[in-house]
C-alpha cells in the first residue's frame, strides 16, 4: 500500500467502506510532471502550471522567496531542503555523480557502480521531502582540464542514472546540466544518447543567446537555464597583460536584465525557467564578478531580478555605479602607472532615491588563477594593501600606485546606509621606475 495514502476501512451496517482521501495539499505540490501542450512545453506541480524563478545559492532563503523567486538550485542533503521548504520554496537538486575532473572513470564498472549506489540511496532519502522539484544528475560533467576529451560513455552513464531514478522515484523529473563549450556536440550527443533525461539544464553567460538556439535546435525536449548572470571572465575584452576587465554592477545589471527579457522568458515554448548566479558571494577572478551580493548587501543586480520575478522593483533601490576611471587612461586595456606615483581616480554614480552616499576604496594584487582551477576552486582572495588610499569617502579619490612592479585592481564600493551596495573595479599595471 502507498505510505502516501491513509486507508481507513469502516464497517457500517455490515458493508466496507473503503476511504481513500485525497493527497495532503504537499504531496499533491510535490507531484511534477512535464507535458507537451500545443506547440510548448508545460512544467506541471501537482498539475496546476509552474514557471521555475530561481537562483542558485545556500542563503538568504527568506529574503530570496520575498523578492518572487519560487525556486533554488542546492545540495542534495534534508538540512539545505529544510531550510528551503520553511522560505516557501522548491528546489533543483544537485545530486552527488562525481566528474572526470574529479577522478571519476567511466569505464570503471566497480566505480560506477559505487556511485549509483550513493546516489540512489540519496533520491531515496530524500524523494518525499516537500523541497524537491528537480534531480540534477551532476553538473559540467563535460568539463575536463583543456585538451583533455570528455568519456564517450558519459551521456549513456548518466541516461542508466536517469532510468533508475525514474523507477524509484517517478514524480521527480531528472535532468543532467552541461557547460562552457563546445555545446552544439554536446548537445546532439546527448540527444541520442539519453533519451530518458526528462529536460536539459544549461550553464551559459554571455553565449546565452547563442546557447539556447542550439538547445531548440537539437534537443528535442524542454530545457531549464540551470546557470547564467553577467558576462563571464573569459568572455570580456581583456588588459594588454592578459587580465579580464570586468563589467560595472550597472553592466552587469542591463545584461542580466536583457538575457531575461530577450532570451529565456522570449522562448515560452521551450524554457520552463531559470536560476541566476550567484544568490550570495564568491572568488572567481574576482571577489566581486558574480555574487548578488557583497560583504553582505544586496547589489543592483538583485533589484532587477526582483522586478523579474515579481513585477514591481523595490521600494528602495540600489546605487547605479556607471563607470570607473583612472584620470589620462581612456583604454582600459593599457592602464599603466609607475611605481609610488600619485593618481586620481573617479567613480559615476547615482541613486534614484537620493540617499547619502559612502565610499569605500581599496587597492588589492591581482588573483593568482591555479592551472587547474575549475569555478574559482584553489583561488585565495587578495586582501586590500593598506597606506595606498590618499582621500576615502568620495565619488572621486587619489591613490599611489604600489611600489612593487605587477598587476593590481582598483576597486570601489558605493553604499547607501540601506543594505545596498553598488561596485566597481578596474585593473592596471605597475612598472617599476626606470
Amino acid at each position: 500500500m502507498n505510505k502516501r495514502l491513509c486507508t481507513v476501512l469502516m464497517v457500517l451496517s455490515g458493508w466496507i467502506v473503503i476511504l481513500l482521501p485525497a493527497l495532503s495539499e504537499e504531496v499533491a505540490k510535490g507531484e511534477y510532471e512535464i507535458v507537451l501542450q500545443g506547440d510548448g512545453w508545460q512544467l506541471l506541480q501537482g498539475g496546476q502550471p509552474f514557471y521555475v524563478k530561481g537562483a542558485v545559492g545556500w542563503e538568504s532563503y527568506d529574503l530570496l522567496r520575498r523578492c518572487g523567486a519560487n525556486s533554488v538550485r542546492t545540495g542534495a542533503n534534508k538540512a539545505s531542503l529544510d531550510r528551503v521548504h520553511q522560505a516557501g520554496l522548491v528546489a533543483m537538486v544537485n545530486l552527488p555523480v562525481r566528474s572526470e575532473r574529479n577522478k571519476m572513470n567511466w569505464d570503471d564498472e566497480k566505480m560506477v557502480g559505487e556511485q549509483e549506489q550513493r546516489v540512489l540511496q540519496v533520491v531515496h532519502d530524500l524523494k518525499d521531502h516537500p523541497a524537491v522539484m528537480f534531480w540534477a544528475v551532476g553538473n559540467e560533467l563535460d568539463w575536463i582540464p583543456p585538451g583533455a576529451p570528455y568519456s564517450p560513455r558519459l551521456w549513456t552513464r548518466l541516461n542508466e542514472l536517469a532510468v533508475k531514478i525514474h523507477a524509484l522515484d517517478p514524480r521527480h523529473p531528472v535532468l543532467t546540466v552541461i557547460g562552457t563549450s563546445q555545446y552544439e556536440q554536446k548537445i546532439q550527443e546527448m540527444a541520442k544518447q539519453c533519451p530518458d533525461m526528462d529536460l536539459l539544464g544549461i550553464n551559459a553567460y554571455g553565449d546565452l543567446a547563442a546557447v539556447t538556439e542550439l538547445t531548440r535546435k537539437y534537443w528535442p525536449k524542454p530545457y531549464v537555464v540551470a546557470e547564467w548572470g553577467p558576462t563571464g571572465h573569459w568572455q570580456v575584452p581583456k588588459t594588454e597583460w592578459r587580465v579580464p576587465i570586468e563589467e560595472t554592477s550597472a553592466e552587469k545589471t542591463r545584461a542580466v536584465y536583457e538575457r531575461y527579457t530577450k532570451v529565456i522568458q522570449a522562448d515560452k515554448g521551450h524554457c520552463l525557467g531559470s536560476y541566476v548566479f550567484l544568490w550570495g558571494q564568491k572568488q572567481e577572478t574576482t571577489h566581486t564578478w558574480y555574487g548578488m551580493f557583497q560583504d553582505g548587501l544586496a547589489t543592483e543586480s538583485v533589484d532587477a531580478m526582483t522586478y523579474l520575478w515579481s513585477g514591481a522593483w523595490p521600494v528602495n533601490r540600489v546605487p547605479a555605479v556607471l563607470s570607473l576611471d583612472v584620470a589620462g587612461f581612456s583604454d582600459r586595456a593599457k592602464v599603466y602607472l609607475q611605481a609610488g606615483q600619485s593618481y586620481e581616480a573617479r567613480a559615476t554614480c547615482y541613486d534614484a532615491d537620493y540617499d547619502p552616499l559612502t565610499f569605500q576604496w581599496d587597492i588589492r594584487p591581482e588573483v593568482v588563477i591555479p592551472k587547474d582551477s575549475y569555478a574559482g576552486s584553489g583561488e585565495k582572495p587578495t586582501v586590500p594593501i593598506p597606506g595606498l588610499i590618499q582621500s576615502e569617502n568620495s565619488p572621486g579619490t587619489r591613490f599611489t600606485a604600489p611600489p612593487t612592479e605587477g598587476a593590481y585592481r582598483l576597486f570601489v564600493q558605493v553604499r547607501d546606509g540601506k543594505g545596498h551596495v553598488g561596485y566597481a573595479n578596474v585593473p592596471f599595471y605597475v612598472q617599476s621606475r626606470q
